[in-house]
């Protein structure tokens, strides 16, 4: 499995019914593995090819089934992403920067050296002091003889350098609030009466809901019901695995001391990735960091 993409837990109760159960299994879980997820971009990929033990950075396009684009100089970087010269330079300053380290693994740019801000995305992260080093936020690591074939390893934490100020990705979740066991109990009674998508169906239901969370509409579950012809309790349990997450979210705390910042206007973490014995699944107040994100994708 690679980092390429993490579903949001919400999204595996359209996977059916035993989709439902795991996901009120897996936020009901008090054995997990937290890490914050960081705003950078573009994911870098990096670290030393076991294929041929050579220094190489890439964006997820390393794992391209296709056309894979790895670099192990300068010249593959202006040949393979001179499309995007911002993403250039930054691969540029990482192959210089990071450190030739055995193994592969993957984080998030966050900035260059020589400010205490840094706005990689949509979120600005301001420090308590300038940081005059490269600021990455790796949280993976990768194991296998091959990059074809290497697993995601979440909740990596880097050792900073001279030259690179890896963020603590750590997060860890506190005391649960008592409101999520009477939640968590009434999702599962509502799992036996909820008609459950058609597997072909579940791609064009991420597409409307992700239009209500586009436009900043609510999820109202009466409505979806109409525009998508699926039961209203279907998103019923939707809103309300979305309602347990967020408790959840706010009982995480997290290492790293940095602000977050959206407009000039003190805001929260894009969100969290978190593993347990159910799955690993990204962890977002969708309709107010993904909200954001798609108004700045959309200006």
């Amino acid at each position: 499995m690679k980092n390429k993409h993490l579903e949001h837990i919400e999204d595996n109760i359209l996977a059916g019914k035993q989709g439902a159960v795991d996901a009120v299994k897996f936020l009901t879980s008090k054995e997990n593995k937290v890490s914050v997820k960081y705003d950078g971009a573009p994911a870098i990929v990096y670290g030393v090819n076991p294929e041929n033990n050579r220094f190489f950075v890439g964006t997820k396009s390393v794992f391209n089934k296709v056309k894979v684009k790895i670099n192990y100089t300068h010249d593959d970087i202006d040949r393979n992403h001179r499309a995007v010269p911002e993403v250039a330079t930054i691969l540029h300053t990482c192959f210089d920067t990071l450190p030739k380290n055995d193994g592969v693994y993957q984080g998030d740019f966050i900035g260059y050296a020589g400010s205490d801000n840094h706005t990689p995305n949509t979120i600005t992260y301001k420090f308590d002091d300038r940081i005059d080093s490269m600021i990455m936020a790796t949280h993976t690591k990768y194991i296998g003889n091959t990059i074809k074939d290497m697993n995601a390893q979440f909740h990596y934490r880097a050792t900073n350098d001279d030259n690179v100020h890896f963020i603590d990705t750590n997060a860890n979740v506190g005391k649960r609030n008592l409101k999520l066991d009477l939640l968590t109990t009434l999702a599962r009674t509502i799992i036996p009466f909820v008609k459950f998508p058609h597997d072909d169906d579940i791609a064009q239901l991420k597409v409307s809901i992700n239009k209500y969370i586009r436009s900043g509409r609510s999820l109202d579950a009466d409505q979806l019901a109409k525009d998508t012809g699926y039961s209203k309790n279907l998103f019923h349990l939707y809103n309300m695995i979305i309602e347990i997450k967020e408790l959840i979210m706010e009982g995480i705390t997290t290492t790293e001391n940095v602000q977050c910042l959206h407009d000039s206007m003190p805001y929260e973490h894009e969100g969290y990735v978190m593993s347990n014995d159910y799955g690993t699944f990204k962890l977002v107040k969708r309709q107010q960091f993904s909200y954001a994100n798609f108004q700045k994708c959309d200006s």
